[in-house]
């Protein structure tokens, strides 16, 4: 597989839309334009965006993730936190964040659970486009901008951008050789057979692609009541921005904007039970897996190998007790649900 060095080379300021070039997905049209403008025009109308932040008991992150939006060259239409505390945490930052901008902040309240809280804001929302702000997450002050640019293309549903992360694998990490060679024989920035994301190794790049990293991903609000949350994926919901994503991009076009980078603490992650995110891993791939894709030989084959190729990866990584948890766990079929057969 090519490097591509061209869109590796720095980029100019994100402050015009640059062409896509020869990054996008298969069977998918890429527009862009030149210029600060919209495409159709210096008078086309740029949609209107709705923050949707789901926070649980994390007041700082929460403070800094709303004071990014309020940096933002361009405002937003509203801002929804949806607390899942029991003792509504988030309702005094939010009291305070809304005596400093223009914009409505609202604190919503909600049962505790990833997937259900954004589907609490999904109904509450009354703006063009839902924007999925982690609250440990930053946006930059050229951000919503980007995102309403990328979204004056009709044939766009869905828009993210490049997560920056201070977290992550010593050895096989989002940008490393053993990702690029699990891309061989499919696209970066789209799903294998097994229902597993081809990571991007040219982060820098505008393309088309089929999932979205949840710390930042967006909809338009007609297409994302459509989709809404799997509620299936309790807590944390591992893998619900796959999810969402996926069956969004059968609806239109998502695009990635790897010139407009977002900080995302990812708070959980250093102190995360490996053991018990293992076993998470296995039920929530599975039960997607069962979902979305076809249950073809091969794309079962091409699970099974993959459940190997995780538990490899723990190894190298040292975690040897999550790789026996993920083992462990993968041989007993373990499933959240068995989800709707495909194929």
């Amino acid at each position: 597989m090519s490097d591509q060095t061209a869109e590796d080379a720095p980029r100019p300021p994100p402050n015009r839309r640059d062409s896509a070039g020869p990054d996008s997905i298969p069977d998918m049209s890429d527009s862009s334009s030149s210029g600060d403008e919209a495409p159709g025009g210096p008078s086309a109308e740029l949609p209107t965006v709705a923050v949707i932040i789901a926070t649980l008991g994390r007041p700082r992150q929460l403070s800094e993730a709303l004071d990014s939006v309020r940096a933002s060259t361009t405002a937003p239409q509203e801002i929804l936190v949806v607390d899942g505390s029991t003792d509504a945490s988030a309702k005094e930052v939010v009291s305070q964040h809304s005596l400093s901008v223009p914009y409505p902040v609202r604190h919503l309240s909600s049962p505790p659970g990833s997937c259900r809280q954004r589907n609490v804001g999904i109904t509450a929302a009354r703006s063009d486009v839902v924007l999925f702000l982690d609250d440990d997450a930053q946006i930059p002050p050229y951000g919503l901008q980007e995102l309403k640019l990328a979204y004056a293309d009709p044939g766009v549903v869905g828009v993210t951008a490049r997560i920056v992360e201070p977290f992550g694998d010593v050895i096989g990490g989002k940008v490393s050789v053993f990702r690029r060679l699990y891309n061989l024989g499919g696209k970066p920035g789209t799903f294998n057979a097994a229902g597993y994301p081809r990571r991007l190794q040219a982060e820098s790049v505008r393309q088309d692609i089929e999932f979205m990293q949840g710390a930042f991903m967006s909809a338009r609000l007609v297409e994302a009541r459509r989709v809404r949350f799997d509620e299936m994926l309790p807590a944390y919901g591992l893998a619900e921005d796959e999810d969402f994503s996926w069956r969004l991009s059968r609806l239109g076009r998502l695009r990635y904007l790897g010139d407009v980078e977002i900080q995302h603490d990812n708070s959980g992650f250093a102190s995360r039970d490996r053991v018990a995110f293992a076993r998470t891993v296995v039920r929530h791939r599975r039960y997607l897996f069962h979902k979305n894709f076809d249950q073809t030989p091969g794309a079962r084959a091409q699970f099974a190998m993959l459940m190997g190729i995780l538990v490899g990866h723990r190894l190298l990584n040292r975690e040897v007790r999550g790789a026996g948890a993920l083992a462990a766990s993968a041989l007993r079929g373990d499933e959240l649900a068995l989800g709707p057969q495909r194929g």
